[in-house]
């Protein structure tokens, strides 16, 4: 089981270089991202996007990439599909934003799963390290549905359930995260999470278990008892899984991580591999932490999918 990202760096060193398509590295952080992973044995690039500012900010950061395969596109759309397209295609083994929109990645990425008529519903899948805690947590869905109902949270967690079971979990822990009442009646939210534990009992979802608590303070203290009883909170009762009600809760509380000591990587199972999608805030090292993550998915993922 992959319990920290020091296991992923490790591993994706052992198990690259996998070729991935980079959409518009045009800037600085990205592209030394992308020479810094290369570097390490993680990838072989095909750097897609504008042929000035990819060579512009290379020289910036000191990236060599005339022997680089590159594809010259102006247009974000394009870009997106031309990267989308090789990785549905085989021709890659995974692809990562750039510079660009994600809402052109996930058009790209919905294209080509209705041309294979895979029906599958697309989710981000944002993985937590919590120092100390010895499993990572995930949010989902955090970049795709804005209001998810019942049929589309299934299709969200037998996505997270998925990458769990590739990255060494048995059976993932969930919780369905919700309040519990508003005036007049149950949140959605809170109705569709009783309904999960049952698809989960049956089977539906995969291997897993949908745990009862649907907040954090349940996680740690129960429903009875106040958090002056214990001296202090133990973590490893998270659970492995966390879906979120909808995508800004999902957004807003997965991005703490520019707050807390928290480490964050963020992508997308495509049924043709992993798609990463780190925010465009994110750092160089966070990036390449990113790229990482992938090639061992990638890697583990093969003949699976």
């Amino acid at each position: 089981m992959i319990r920290t990202l020091n296991d992923v760096a490790r591993l994706a060193k052992e198990k690259g270089p996998k070729k991935l398509a980079v959409l518009a590295p045009e800037d600085g952080e990205f592209m030394e991202a992308v020479k810094k992973s290369r570097q390490r044995g993680y990838i072989e690039p095909v750097l897609i996007g504008n042929q000035e500012t990819m060579q512009k900010v290379a020289g910036e950061v000191e990236f060599d990439i005339s022997n680089v395969e590159k594809i010259f596109e102006v247009d974000r759309q394009v870009i997106s599909n031309l990267g989308t397209a090789m990785l549905f295609a085989g021709d890659v083994d995974m692809s990562t934003k750039g510079q660009i929109p994600t809402s052109f990645i996930y058009r790209s990425i919905i294209k080509e799963e209705s041309k294979r008529g895979t029906g599958r519903t697309i989710s981000v899948i944002t993985l937590w390290e919590i120092p100390g805690l010895d499993h990572f947590i995930a949010f989902t869905d955090t970049g795709v549905n804005i209001y998810p109902d019942y049929k589309a949270k299934v299709a969200i967690l037998k996505n997270a359930v998925f990458l769990f079971h590739v990255l060494g979990y048995a059976k993932p822990k969930i919780s369905v995260l919700s309040g519990q009442r508003e005036i007049g009646g149950t949140l959605a939210s809170y109705e569709d999470g009783q309904s999960l534990q049952k698809a989960a009992a049956s089977g539906e979802l995969g291997e897993c278990e949908i745990i009862k608590a649907t907040s954090f303070s349940e996680f740690f203290i129960g429903k009875v008892n106040q958090l002056a009883d214990y001296e202090e909170i133990d973590m490893r009762k998270l659970p492995e899984i966390l879906l979120v009600p909808s995508l800004d809760t999902g957004n807003i509380l997965c991005k703490l991580d520019f707050l807390l000591n928290v480490s964050r990587r963020s992508l997308v199972m495509t049924s043709k591999g992993p798609v990463l999608v780190p925010s465009r805030a994110d750092s160089c090292d966070s990036i390449t932490g990113t790229i990482a993550m992938g090639v061992v998915v990638a890697d583990r993922i093969k003949g699976v999918v």
